[in-house]
Order: C-alpha cells, then sequence, then structure tokens
C-alpha cells in the first residue's frame, strides 16, 4: 500500500460514518420480530404514497425502498390516527379512507401485533406458504435499444416500454407471466422469504440479451433476515430502489435483476441522539454483494452502497447516496486494506493498483401544505472521482460526471383531491454509468440506474384520477433522447455500429389502471388485485441508426392474496 492509500485510509468519512451512527444507534438489546420485504410491484407503495401525500405520514421516508410488512402497518396505523385529527371538511377523507381500509385487509396480522403490542413477542413460528400469486400477460413489439462499448459500457434494454420489471425476460409479441411469494418466520428474530417467477411465450423459447442465458425459471429475490431490535441484518437477492424518481431511480433501481448482497437496514425510522435529534426521523441502509462475470475485464467485481434519508422538518426531506464498485478477476492488485479501503470508499485505488468507480448522490424533498401539499423534489448524482483534476481533495469526490433528476408532485390538482398531477425530467451526464476496466453500472447487461442509461433526456407529463375512491386511472406524455457520443474520455467504437450513427429522439404516451385490492368472501377472503398498463413509442433513428421504430407493449396483472392460508405456531 502506498504513503498515500494510508493517508486516504485515515480520512474521514462524514457520511459513511453518519450510516454507521443510523444503524447501530441506538443499542441492539431489544426484542425482535418478523421482517418481510414487500416487492417493490406491490400496491402497498402506491397507496401509502397516497396517504402520504395527503399529509397523513409524516416520517415515511420513501426514498428508501422496499420496506418490510411490518413497517407498512405501523405507517397505516400513523395514518388512522392523523386522519382522525383532520378537521370534518378534509375534502380527501374518503379517499383516505377507502386506501386505509385497503392497507388493513393486506396488512392486518402486522397491524393487530403493534395494537396489541405484539410486535415483539410474534408467534413463534409462522408459516405464509403463497403471501402472493400474481399471473401476468405481456405483449411486447418493436426494436430493443442497446448500448455497447466494451470494456466501457455494455447494457441491452429488457422488454421495451416496460423498465423497472427486475429485468425478467420476455420474447416479442405475447409472453405469460407467473410470479409467486411465500415467507415463514422462526423464533420471533428470523424470516426467510422468496420470490420466484415463471416468463416467457408458453409457445416459443425465451429471449434475451447476448451472454446472460434467460431462463424461463426465474428467482426474482429471497433473503434470510435476521432481526435484532429495530436492526435487520440480511443475505440474499433483493430489489431496490434509491432516491426521488417516480419513473426511474437514478442511483440503484429494479431495472436490472437482484444481486446477491449482505444488507444491514433500520426496520423503522428513528431518531439519533444527543443534538442529532434534530435530524428528526432517519432511515438507512448499506449493502456489500458481488456482481456478474459478464463483462470483459473486472469480472465479478465488489460493490458496497448505502444511503441515509432523514426527515429534520414535516415538510422537507434530505438525503444522501453512495456506492463504489471495485475489484473482480484482473482489476484486484491490493492487499487486505486495500481491500477494505476500496470497501469502505476510503482508498478508491488506480489503474495500476485495483480501479474503481465511486458514486454519491444528494436529494431534496419539499411539501408546500398549503398548495394542496404540493412536493417539489431534486437529486444530483456525480459519478467517478476527480483525483486528477483536483489531487488533493478528488479521490474523495465523485463529482466527474454529474447527472440531474427532479420534478414536481401536486396530489390535489382538483379541490376533491381525487386528481393529481406530476412533471419529471432526467438528465444523464455522457458518462453517467460508464467507466474503463468494465467497472459500469449494469448487471447481468441490464442498467442498475435509470432504465434511459448514459448521455440520455426524459421528461414525463402524467395526469391521474381516482374513480369511486378505487380505481385510479394515470394518462403520460413523454419525449427522450440519447446521443450516441457517450463515455467522452474514451474513442467511441463507432465500428460496432454499421453505420454513421444519429442521435435518437422518441416521443409516446402511457395509460395505467390499478384497483385498490379487493376482499372476495366467496373465495375465503382472498384479496384480488387488478393493474392494466399500455404504451406507445415511435422512435427516429433508434440505437443511433438510420431506422425508426414504432413500439407498443400492453401488461394485464392480476394478483391474488388466499385468505386463511397462514399456519402460526405458539
Amino acid at each position: 500500500m502506498t504513503g498515500g492509500e494510508e493517508r486516504r485510509l485515515r480520512a474521514p468519512r462524514t457520511a459513511l460514518s453518519l450510516v454507521i451512527a443510523c444503524l447501530l444507534l441506538p443499542g441492539l438489546a431489544r426484542p425482535s420480530t418478523y421482517v418481510v420485504y414487500i416487492p417493490l410491484d406491490s400496491s402497498i407503495y402506491p397507496e401509502l404514497d397516497t396517504l402520504n401525500s395527503l399529509g397523513l405520514l409524516l416520517d415515511y421516508l420513501e426514498e428508501v425502498r422496499p420496506i418490510s410488512r411490518i413497517e407498512a402497518a405501523r405507517l397505516t396505523l400513523e395514518a388512522e390516527r392523523h386522519l382522525e385529527q383532520k378537521p370534518r371538511d378534509f375534502a380527501a377523507r374518503e379517499l383516505a379512507r377507502s386506501v386505509i381500509a385497503a392497507l388493513r385487509e393486506q396488512v392486518g396480522e402486522e397491524m393487530g401485533w403493534l395494537e396489541n403490542y405484539r410486535q415483539d413477542n410474534p408467534p413463534n413460528v409462522i408459516i405464509q406458504p403463497v403471501e402472493r400469486a400474481e399471473a401476468q400477460y405481456i405483449y411486447s413489439q418493436g426494436d430493443r435499444r442497446y448500448w455497447l462499448s466494451p470494456g466501457i459500457t455494455s447494457a441491452y434494454e429488457g422488454t421495451p416500454l416496460l423498465p423497472n420489471n427486475d429485468n425478467l425476460p420476455t420474447s416479442p409479441g405475447s409472453n405469460e407471466a407467473v410470479r409467486l411469494q411465500s415467507w415463514a418466520g422462526f423464533g420471533s428474530f428470523l424470516t426467510t422469504y422468496g420470490e420466484g417467477a415463471i416468463a416467457g411465450p408458453l409457445g416459443a423459447g425465451v429471449g434475451g440479451p447476448p451472454g446472460t442465458y434467460p431462463s424461463r425459471f426465474n428467482f426474482m429475490s429471497g433473503e434470510a433476515v435476521v432481526s435484532l431490535g429495530n436492526l435487520a441484518i440480511s443475505f440474499g437477492n433483493e430489489e431496490t430502489s434509491f432516491g426521488t424518481g417516480y419513473f426511474g431511480s437514478l442511483s440503484q433501481s429494479n431495472n436490472a435483476a437482484a444481486f446477491t448482497a449482505l444488507r444491514v437496514r433500520r426496520i423503522h425510522p428513528h431518531h439519533l441522539p444527543w443534538i442529532f435529534r434534530y435530524l428528526g426521523p432517519i432511515s438507512a441502509e448499506a449493502f456489500f454483494g458481488q456482481l456478474d462475470a459478464v463483462r470483459p475485464f473486472a469480472q465479478h467485481p465488489w460493490i458496497f452502497g448505502h444511503i441515509i434519508a432523514a426527515r429534520p422538518l414535516p415538510n422537507f426531506e434530505i438525503g444522501m447516496t453512495r456506492a463504489i464498485m471495485f475489484g473482480g478477476r484482473g482489476n484486484d492488485h491490493y492487499n487486505v486494506g486495500g481491500f477494505l479501503g476500496r470497501a469502505s470508499g476510503i482508498a478508491t485505488g488506480s489503474i495500476s493498483h485495483g480501479d474503481s468507480n465511486s458514486r454519491g448522490g444528494v436529494f431534496l424533498k419539499f411539501y408546500f401544505p398549503h398548495l394542496r401539499n404540493a412536493e417539489v423534489y431534486q437529486e444530483i448524482l456525480g459519478e467517478d472521482n476527480l483525483t486528477k483534476e483536483i489531487p488533493q481533495l478528488g479521490h474523495y469526490m465523485p463529482l466527474k460526471a454529474v447527472s440531474y433528476q427532479g420534478g414536481g408532485y401536486i396530489p390535489r390538482l382538483t379541490a376533491d383531491g381525487l386528481t393529481d398531477m406530476r412533471l419529471e425530467y432526467a438528465i444523464m451526464e455522457p458518462n453517467y454509468s460508464t467507466h474503463g476496466d468494465s467497472l459500469y453500472w449494469s448487471y447481468q447487461n441490464a442498467w442498475m440506474g435509470d432504465f434511459m442509461g448514459t448521455n440520455s433526456t426524459r421528461m414525463d407529463l402524467m395526469i391521474g384520477r381516482w374513480v369511486n375512491r378505487r380505481v385510479k386511472i394515470s394518462g403520460d406524455v413523454f419525449y427522450t433522447e440519447r446521443a450516441p457520443g457517450f463515455a467522452a474520455n474514451f474513442p467511441y467504437p463507432f465500428e460496432y455500429y454499421p453505420y454513421s450513427v444519429r442521435k435518437e429522439h422518441s416521443g409516446g404516451m402511457a395509460f395505467s389502471m390499478w384497483e385498490l385490492p379487493t376482499k372476495l368472501n366467496i373465495l375465503g377472503g382472498t384479496l384480488l388485485e387488478t393493474r392494466v398498463n399500455a404504451s406507445f413509442e415511435y422512435v427516429q433513428n433508434i440505437d443511433y441508426s438510420p431506422r425508426d421504430s414504432a413500439r407498443v407493449m400492453l401488461q394485464l396483472s392480476i394478483g391474488f392474496r388466499p385468505g386463511g392460508s397462514r399456519f402460526e405456531w405458539n
């Protein structure tokens, strides 16, 4: 290890230290509970988002997902209490009651634990053979985008117009998918859960990006979780979404499949001691894992990341994200100290001694209660360090390539609170998600961040309306651009494209409909949930080529949660 590396190891890391404090303080000597994380496509998230946008949740930090069932239950009870305190003329009272009733049907068991002060003393054994079963029909047509610059970046689009779907493999035309989630808890502190899927066309093989060998059978997520008081330690594959973006996430998203990692996180938001309590409720998570070998160099790199989000004021949220990718076959020229330095982000290494690629971001969100609880949010993400540009400080600052994402949301566009509107933009820098030595931010050839990828821009305008306070219908108009000149620090490999590259433009519209879960007493209390998504997009110069492409996607989903299927032993 060089003297410069030793100095970097001794240098303070404020963000990392704060995350560690948030995860480990206060102490762990408290009872535990079962922790089952909710899949990111669950209707529980838009239901909680609705309650939050109505001003009924004061410590909900939606920038850190997934959350657990026990946390969703706590938030539902909080919304019930705050709804009782609202004046009788509160315009959205009936909508809030409808959403709360739906949540009570979904996480009612955990709400019962909290209401009866049994959250730290649940049944000794719980087995839920089917937590949720979902059947999907997906029709897809049109060219798929790809990003190719060997050794700098490599990523392919999954299903056109269906991002953030865990890179579930589909083929052009009709596809069918079945997803199944189950979980079990033992000894009031150990939980195991998993979700699997069978996907693809029934009468043909499953397509996918080169080198990924897509399978009809997919393990979507699954972990073993040990809870120690308010701290959860888990190992396995888990969906991840960090940040403020509604249509996409700059730092970590579930656009790619979940990767295996060790994770430490808080189950419920908490307050730090001493003067740090003024930061308000805090949520934090840290993970350490390993990525794939679908890279020409630095195969199976390590990745360490963390996020901290706080709500110091009822109408203000702030957070930070940080991640570093390092090592891998042929890129691991360091000793144990070098490994620990890179894993913590303290020593970022060099090309000759094991390179790394860092990301760091800050996000802000403001609420305006007197403007119908309007929200304004902004996120900034920097990537790669400024070691050469600022020799003394550059290795601490992942600000070489800065990308932006932000927007505004009006949850009560009409006085009755049943119509909302969202405007969001994202600008990805030319070096976003790219890096030499194959340390680019993709997993199994799918972007781990925003689905539009490097050197791109997107804008969305969406208006939604509740019907009968149970069905929400939304329409989205969007525009995107992609430029071919990514990886500005490296010669772009035009030889991989058999034509003179052009700038890509696209415009389109999307429609979505989802219904709050309905209880079917005729089927023993089974909950039924339905969703419909349809999109159309016209792309000029798809993949920077002289071709245009019309792309269409239709998704129909029906979800079931069987009633009375849980087995408990006390």
